[in-house]
């Protein structure tokens, strides 16, 4: 009698641990996959314009301009970090946020065509 107590506690017990283990694990496994994606941001080229004109990106986060326009348009930075090169329409270009400060950037094709990408440094919390 005493021992079938025993054993049904001792399984009991196996099976909370067991639960607990695949809990912590699946948890674990989202936290990695989580922090191993970068940040993605979207910028559009449309009606000569970029949209938004003004934005603000971590370093490491994953930016995509993509135009919308029915005419050539391209994405370069004025101190040279990136250049698209002609972007026709409906394709993308993209690149990952670098180095620091505000960049500056126009369509070679349309001189009025400007905008800027505030750097951020990573958070504290991304460097844990």
């Amino acid at each position: 009698m005493r021992s079938s107590r025993w054993l049904r506690w001792a399984n009991t017990d196996m099976r909370r641990s067991l639960r607990a283990a695949i809990l912590g694990a699946g948890i674990l496994a989202s936290a990695f996959a989580c922090a191993g994606e970068p940040a993605a941001m979207a910028i559009k080229m449309q009606m000569e314009s970029f949209v938004p004109a003004k934005a603000t990106a971590a370093v490491g986060t994953r930016v995509t301009w993509t135009n919308t326009d029915s005419v050539p348009h391209s994405v370069t930075a004025e101190d040279k970090r990136f250049d698209s090169g002609p972007i026709l329409p409906g394709k993308s270009f993209e690149w990952t946020v670098a180095g620091s400060g505000t960049i500056a950037y126009h369509c070679i094709f349309h001189p009025s065509m400007t905008a800027t990408l505030a750097v951020q440094a990573p958070s504290a919390a991304a460097l844990k």
